[in-house]
């Protein structure tokens, strides 16, 4: 579905494509560059003799803390503003031509323990597109052999290729490398999909074209769709924050030139993947690591914004938790890799693209330790008599989060109809996320390894079970305090004390209870084992 915005204010003209993303890179520059200067100013009464040195290490963090908010909310409107003005809606249709349909496809179904009547459905719908010249080919490293028995015979009976690995070295990564490596050469492409991934009939006829008349094109990414239920709770949340990246990030990244692959529903040119080695194994999140390995070899990647597959989101708390832990670990080993690179060769990338990598791409799960300072702050301030440190009614970093979430909400209610409830639902699960990010963080800075988890999807046999209770205990125990903390400051506004900073701290301190409390009630109380519904055909 074609953006709102783009229908009604996209400047159509390309003649001066680059010019604009310069100008908007360059406003994105400007703002930021504002909030900055914003922050240091703010950063003076640090020298205050008045302050203890706890108080002046706590308002020092908490001025960091809204530089990287301001950071990331200024990447999101350099995002979105390219993706509305300058993404090109019509790719598609603009560069589709007759030729491209007799290259050999390969279509990669990377598979550990997954329900084989989820398999098959996914196969099913794989074997069905209006293209020749494909083969389908599952690569199967389930440990769990009554499943790996089924998925067999269920290949035997479809008809497609199965290739069973002994072995989980470098898990989704090494399962793709490892087909590649069976593949016959006659095969240009590959299409890696997840196996809860529905692909539409389409995909190959309209993606391929773009890759035979453009040689330097390396892949192709599309989104991740995932429709959910009313009563879903986790589903609609999750498609909401899916609907965010997709729709409006990676539309961004793709005008960036940075455009990276997202685990599933992409399309590769197999000798440019070849050349840099393969997907790499090395990282837990092998998909923005071999995205940085491909554009540092010097590879084009394009966006396309259009829905060839629909997916199951993850079924339960706990899956939704560990998927989360799985992508900002990795992100964070990545980033290592990324800023060694950049210092040791800075002409690999263009500016734009380490900006990408480094700063928006690598500091965005740093997001669980500013969520965890912000939700502190108006603990020690009210319980523990902090000095409050008040940016003024001249808060940039501010206004700019709240203009982000206004164009979220109306952008993502024009798009694909989402009230401000579900907004605000969404907001209140990736609240409780900050212990997640902030593990990751620690295990990443620790070197500590993460064990490979899948995300566990609907029917799979090692259900998954409800969230425990001490997984949720740093949300349980911020509720507690952030109540105390509410009750301390009105009392103390009714004695008289600090009546021109403290309501503005209890404000936000009723925010962040609420968005708590409503995760709890939910969210948490709703985490039963309870299965997603398979897509309906």
């Amino acid at each position: 579905m074609k953006s709102f915005f783009h229908e009604k204010f996209h400047i159509y003209s390309f003649k001066y494509r680059d010019n604009l993303s310069i100008l908007i890179t360059f406003f994105s520059f400007i703002l930021f560059l504002a909030i900055l200067i914003f922050i240091l100013f703010n950063s003076t009464p640090l020298m205050n003799a008045d302050l203890s040195l706890f108080e002046k290490v706590v308002s020092a963090v908490l001025l960091l803390s809204f530089l990287y908010s301001g950071l990331h909310c200024v990447g999101y409107l350099d995002h979105i503003l390219k993706s509305v003005i300058l993404y090109d809606d019509e790719l598609i249709e603009n560069k589709k031509e007759t030729n491209g349909g007799n290259a050999f496809v390969a279509i990669v179904i990377p598979t550990l323990n997954e329900d084989p009547d989820m398999v098959r459905k996914t196969v099913m719908d794989a074997k069905s597109l209006d293209y020749q010249n494909y083969d389908i080919f599952l690569i199967d490293s389930s440990t769990d052999l009554e499943i790996r028995d089924k998925t067999e015979e269920m290949s035997k009976k479809l008809n497609i290729n199965y290739i069973y690995r002994d072995n989980l070295r470098g898990y989704k990564a090494g399962s793709i490398n490892d087909s590649v490596a069976c593949l016959h050469e006659k095969f240009e492409y590959l299409l890696i999909l997840d196996s809860d991934h529905r692909l539409k009939r389409s995909v190959l006829g309209d993606l391929i074209p773009l890759l035979e008349n453009d040689p330097d094109l390396t892949f192709i990414q599309t989104p991740q769709y995932f429709k959910a239920r009313e009563n879903d709770r986790l589903g609609l949340a999750y498609s909401f924050q899916q609907h965010i990246f997709y729709k409006h990030i990676c539309r961004g990244l793709c005008v960036n030139k940075t455009a990276y692959i997202c685990g599933t529903n992409v399309i590769l040119r197999l000798n440019h993947l070849k050349e840099v080695g393969g997907m790499d194994e090395t990282c837990i999140t092998e998909d923005i690591s071999t995205s940085f390995k491909l554009h540092s070899n010097g590879c084009k990647s394009i966006y396309i914004d259009k829905v060839y597959a629909e997916g199951l989101a993850p079924p339960s708390l706990s899956a939704y938790y560990g998927q989360q832990l799985r992508w900002s670990y990795g992100t964070f080993q990545n980033t290592k890799r990324v800023i060694k690179r950049f210092i040791t060769e800075p002409g690999t990338l263009k500016s734009l693209q380490w900006w990408e990598y480094i700063v928006l791409n690598g500091t965005w799960y740093f997001i669980g330790v500013a969520i965890f300072v912000w939700l502190l702050y108006p603990v020690i301030v009210l319980i523990f008599n902090l000095k409050p440190l008040v940016l003024g009614s001249l808060n940039i970093p501010f206004y700019i989060f709240v203009v982000m979430i206004i164009t979220q909400t109306l952008a993502s209610y024009l798009e694909r109809g989402y009230p401000l409830r579900k907004l605000l639902l969404s907001q209140a699960l990736f609240f409780s996320l900050f212990p997640v990010y902030t593990k990751a963080l620690i295990y990443g800075l620790m070197n500590k390894e993460l064990k490979f988890n899948v995300t566990p999807k609907e029917g799979a046999k090692n259900n998954v079970e409800r969230t425990e209770f001490k997984e949720i205990l740093p949300q349980i125990g911020f509720m507690i305090i952030l109540t105390i903390s509410i009750v301390v400051g009105i009392i103390k506004l009714g004695n008289g004390e600090n009546t021109a900073t403290y309501p503005s701290i209890i404000l936000w301190a009723s925010y962040s209870l609420l968005m708590l409390v409503i995760f709890i009630i939910y969210f948490y109380l709703d985490d039963k084992s309870v299965k997603n519904p398979d897509l309906n055909s």
